[in-house]
């Protein structure tokens, strides 16, 4: 109970105390909650199109020629990117040898992965076959989770999956991919029916277009 007042110039004690204190404390909560907020945000997933790509036999065509298969890989990076933007893909993720691109088409997630391979043929024209730099691609569409510069989800970990069953220069496509749209291209995707992958308990539907069945006019004509 709040004392009783002894004259008219008196006046009751503020309920904050100490005014500023408290409002510094208050602003410094905000900032707190905001943050924790930004950072949950940061594990929600999102439902992308991801491509993985890994090169195949790097350590190989490193120990051959180290400074210049580096090199070759740098120029491969450089040649891919005009690719990415022209489908409005975003390289999260670069692993030396591989990358991981994220799509929110997933048409057109698939027309860049074969535009890759179409690119990656050029560079490697002229170069003996144990020279050549080739491409296991796989794509599947799922939840992508971000944290930070790390990229998780079952949508990524599906499309790394793929890519190891894939065959050099070829592009491997889940289920998923070629309902909803993969098979709309007017490619040869090659159904591969259910195959193992590692680490995933169940067998997973595949199809596969394999180098030799798309052909550069097809690839081409997607670039294009």
């Amino acid at each position: 109970m709040l004392p009783r007042l002894r004259n008219s110039n008196e006046t009751r004690p503020t309920p904050l105390g100490n005014a500023p204190l408290r409002v510094a404390r208050f602003a410094q909560a905000g900032r707190w909650l905001s943050d924790r907020m930004a950072k949950r945000n940061s594990y929600v997933g999102r439902l992308k199109a991801a491509v993985y790509a890994d090169m195949v036999g790097y350590s190989r065509l490193f120990r051959l020629d180290d400074a210049g298969t580096v090199a070759r890989l740098r120029n491969m990076h450089r040649m891919l990117r005009p690719a990415f933007r022209l489908y409005h893909g975003r390289l999260v993720q670069t692993g030396g040898d591989s990358m991981l691109i994220t799509f929110d088409s997933l048409t057109e997630a698939v027309r860049c992965a074969v535009a890759m391979q179409y690119a990656l043929e050029l560079q490697n024209d002229g170069w003996p076959d144990d020279r050549r730099m080739e491409l296991r691609v796989g794509v599947d569409l799922g939840d992508v989770i971000v944290d930070g510069t790390d990229f998780h989800g079952d949508g990524v970990i599906m499309a790394v999956r793929l890519q190891e069953v894939c065959p050099p220069g070829g592009v491997c496509i889940s289920a998923a991919v070629h309902d909803r749209g993969g098979d709309r291209l007017g490619l040869p995707f090659e159904r591969l029916g259910a195959v193992m992958l590692k680490n995933i308990a169940q067998p997973v539907e595949a199809f596969v277009l394999r180098p030799a069945s798309g052909g550069r006019a097809d690839a081409l004509r997607l670039i294009v």
